[in-house]
């Protein structure tokens, strides 16, 4: 018998959690901080998630974000590049 090997995959942002923020973001489209963040949204996400989400976003370039402390803002895309990130 071979032993198993498995692949661990990382956990992280579902494409909920990132259309909710997303949401908060254009709703107030004003920058914001994480805090105001998680209070919009209710905090119903996790400090830790809603960091991977925003860390997504920002390599994405969907955000403009300052980091831990700092600000963040929504950045208009284009129809195109939302079509793209959401795989449509």
């Amino acid at each position: 018998m071979t032993p198993s090997t498995s692949i661990i995959a990382p956990k992280g942002p579902t494409v909920a959690t990132l259309k909710a923020i997303e949401d908060v973001l254009r709703r107030e489209a004003v920058p914001m901080t994480r805090y105001k963040i998680r209070q919009a949204l209710g905090n119903r996400i996790a400090q830790p998630l809603l960091d991977e989400g925003l860390e997504y976003m920002a390599d994405h370039e969907m955000v403009y974000d300052e980091g831990p402390g700092g600000n963040v803002l929504w950045i208009r895309t284009s129809d195109a590049t939302r079509a793209r990130l959401r795989g449509v």
